[in-house]
């Protein structure tokens, strides 16, 4: 995969010299997910091309309790997506709803994600205090 990964590299590498004042790493994927997992407090941000998101992210989503408590956003310049993070679960799942199993958390969470980039944090802060309570 290192070789088909070129022009995504190549791209962030010119990025990163631009911004010299920010840490800039790369790590192969599969030790990412293991440094993930042993070591989750030393990332930050991750840039990765779709594939690998997808691994990280539902690494990450294990790691915090499933993919039920994920929100997730994607974020353009000027468009915003917001919604359940890593792989959907339980979404319109008719068996996990039948059996009153359906955890709306991640989409509460990704909405207060959405409330946080409209520029409303008090509604925010407001859904994601509720949440905790919950859980």
């Amino acid at each position: 995969m290192k070789l088909a990964d070129g022009l995504f590299l190549e791209s962030c590498r010119e990025v990163a010299k631009k911004y010299p004042g920010i840490k800039y790493n790369e790590i192969i994927v599969d030790n990412c997910c293991m440094q993930l997992v042993s070591k989750p407090e030393q990332f930050d941000v991750m840039v990765t091309p779709n594939l690998y998101g997808n691994l990280v992210a539902n690494t990450a989503a294990g790691i915090a309790g499933g993919t039920g408590v994920m929100p997730g956003g994607n974020v353009g310049q000027d468009h915003a997506v917001f919604e359940q993070g890593a792989s959907a679960g339980n979404v319109g799942n008719e068996k996990i709803l039948e059996q009153k199993k359906a955890n709306p958390v991640a989409l509460l969470l990704s909405s207060a994600m959405m409330l946080r980039h409209l520029q409303f944090p008090s509604f925010a802060d407001r859904l994601e205090t509720a949440v905790k309570r919950v859980i």
